[in-house]
């Protein structure tokens, strides 16, 4: 009797201490917290990104609407500080706002650089040559646009 007395004292025993249990918690804390600062500057560099392919892709179907020569007019692309604007016309001013689709920018994104470029017919060369560049917090890219209408990243 007095064995079966010390075996139960014995298993009574086992099980974690205070400061063992606010180790481990500390320890998967930290881990999280490391989780998360990795998955945010995941996330902000495929949010930038994003938003480059975005503004390749707008560039060269304004580019190709040009060069098609739809409606028999220009077509550029205004570059505002929260939108994109495609628009059909010698300039943004003076476009025909009939034809203008918008496309909004990420508004975790700032945009510099060109603001209208406006692409000539059946040639689609620009009438602005420079970059454009998208940044975060963390990063920047930049988009250049030639002389001869060339749309580099």
């Amino acid at each position: 009797m007095q064995k079966k007395n010390t075996q139960i004292a014995k298993i009574s025993k086992r099980g974690f201490t205070l400061i063992e249990f606010l180790i481990s918690i500390a320890i998967i804390f930290s881990i999280g917290a490391l989780g998360l600062f990795i998955g945010m500057d995941f996330y902000k560099s495929y949010t930038l990104n994003s938003e480059r392919s975005i503004a390749i892709s707008i560039l060269q179907k304004t580019r190709n609407l040009s060069m098609a020569n739809i409606n028999e007019a220009k077509h550029g692309i205004y570059l505002d500080a929260d939108k994109y604007t495609i628009f059909q016309g010698e300039n943004y001013s003076s476009r025909n706002q009939t034809y203008d689709e918008i496309i909004y920018i990420n508004p975790t994104i700032t945009k510099g650089g060109l603001q209208e470029v406006v692409f000539e017919q059946l040639t689609g060369k620009p009438s602005a040559i420079g970059n454009i560049i998208l940044s975060n917090a963390t990063r920047s890219i930049t988009i250049s646009i030639e002389n001869e209408g060339r749309i580099n990243w």
